[in-house]
Order: C-alpha cells, then structure tokens, then sequence
C-alpha cells in the first residue's frame, strides 16, 4: 500500500518535467527477500542456487537499458529463457559468453517445475512490471545512507539535543569529514593485497566479500583549528551572537502542548487519582 501511494503520488505531482528514480539497491534487495523466501519452501528449493544470480542479472538490465524501460522489460524477461538453458530466443539471445554454466550446486529449470511456474509469476508480476521505469537510470542512495549513518550521527547523536547554531556547526563538521576521507584507498595487508572481509548472507546462503577502506587520518583538523583561532583571537565575546534564524526559532514553543513541563511525579499523581475514582465502590 505505501508503495503504490508513493507511486501515485510521483505521477501526480508538479514536477512532471523532472524523471524521478529509487534505489535499485532497495529494489534488488525486495528481489532477493521475495526469491529466499520461497526458496524455503521444499517444493521451490531449487530456486535457492539461482538467487544471487536473478539479483545480478536484474542490477544488470538496469545498468545497460540506457534509461529506455522497454529495453529494460525485454532483457528482464530474458532471464525466464536463460534459467530454462535457451539462451538464444525469438527476439532476443543472452550476452553472456557461450558454455555458461548453471549456478555451483544449482541446475536448469524445466518450464513444467513448480519452481519456474512460481519464478515467472514474480518475473511477470504487473506491479513489478508497472515500476521499472523508476530503476532505468540505475540510482542508489547508498552514498547519502552512508553518509547520516556512519558520519553525521557521530557529530550529531540523536540522544542529546543541541541548539541551532551548535546543530548547523555540527552539520558541517560532519559534511567536511566526509568530503575528506570520501575517497580513501583499500586497506593493504602485508602481503601487498587488499584487505577483505568475507560473510554469509542469511538470506541467500552464499558468501559475499566487503574490502575495508584505509582508517580516517583527520589530517584537516590542525588547520581546521588555526583558521578557527585566526578569526576569533582577539575578538571580545561581545561580537559574537546566535544567528538570525536561532533568533526567530527561541520565538516558537518549546514543545507541541504549549505549556511547560509539570513534571513526571505531578503527572503520574494526576493519572493514579483517576484510576482510583474509575475503581467500582465495594458494597
């Protein structure tokens, strides 16, 4: 349901003129959850070697349809003839090199399994269909996630509170860390090779390997801090104020009620008094 509201409300709005796209990460990664999930089950088992496969053959359709959704559906539905080992089709044929294999530990599918019958139901299914035009342009967000998780909420914890300008100067803080170390190289062990953590994924059952960047040096921070003293030794405390806009936002209420706080004892004495009048009386 929250999907479909996205959607209609993507078509609906004023800015028609603007191609709007979502992270086919997240799109791949529904992909996968829905093939796991029905690989459990032992009539569709055969289904489980092929998954990270689907995966990769989706991120692909996305990556070369060139922003044309029709290109996009017709290489997607390749994958129905591929699984089947018929890599060449009317209208169409596989791009990968000839004598491809089918995933280790895995086999072809017949067109008359239950697994196929249940994998072409998800490869045709109209509303999957219907939002593909999202995914032509092969967007991820990867970088902004990144970017709140890992960075921002180390200069800015959402378990304490800050004022505006403390919550802004934060803001930066964060924004320059990030552009700094955005572009670290892979860690090197001491054989000379990047250094790679490998895991299982739960969903999938296989392995999947992760290089690890190089530690932040923060080599900004000593002229980070002189250009700080610069502007600031010798000024009286006078000079310096809060912004305008921390001004204009000391004007709005400090809590949704309006009124200040009475304190949790007086209100939890307020909610047993009213318990105790609701009791029935003992005859």
């Amino acid at each position: 349901m929250k999907l479909n509201i996205l959607y209609f409300s993507l078509e609906t709005d004023p800015y028609k003129h603007l191609q709007h796209s979502l992270d086919v990460w997240h799109k791949s990664k529904k992909l996968a959850s829905t093939l796991a999930d029905l690989a459990k089950r032992s009539p569709f088992k055969d289904l489980l070697p092929w998954i990270r496969s689907i995966v990769n053959h989706f991120w692909w359709c996305c990556s070369t349809c060139h922003g044309r959704v029709d290109k996009l559906l017709h290489r997607w539905s390749g994958i129905l003839s591929h699984i089947n080992n018929k890599h060449v089709w009317p209208g169409g044929r596989c791009r990968h090199p000839e004598g491809c294999e089918h995933p280790e530990g895995g086999s072809w599918l017949q067109r008359d399994s239950k697994a196929f019958t249940e994998l072409r139901k998800i490869v045709t299914n109209r509303e999957w269909l219907g939002t593909m035009k999202y995914y032509t342009n092969c967007r991820q967000t990867w970088a902004v996630e990144n970017f709140f998780s890992h960075t921002l909420l180390h200069y800015c914890p959402k378990q304490n509170s800050y004022s505006y300008d403390a919550y802004n100067i934060r803001n930066m803080l964060a924004v320059i860390d990030h552009n700094h170390h955005k572009e670290r190289e892979v860690a090197v062990g001491q054989d000379g090779a990047p250094y790679s953590q490998a895991q299982v994924s739960r969903r999938t059952k296989q392995w999947v390997a992760y290089e690890r960047k190089r530690p932040k040096d923060f080599s900004y921070i000593p002229e980070l801090m002189s250009a700080c003293m610069q502007e600031t030794y010798g000024r009286p405390l006078s000079t310096f104020s809060n912004s305008k806009k921390a001004m204009d936002l000391k004007t709005l209420q400090p809590n949704l009620s309006g009124k200040p706080n009475p304190g949790s004892k007086s209100l939890l004495a307020q909610m047993k008094g009213r318990k105790q009048q609701l009791k029935p009386q003992q005859l």
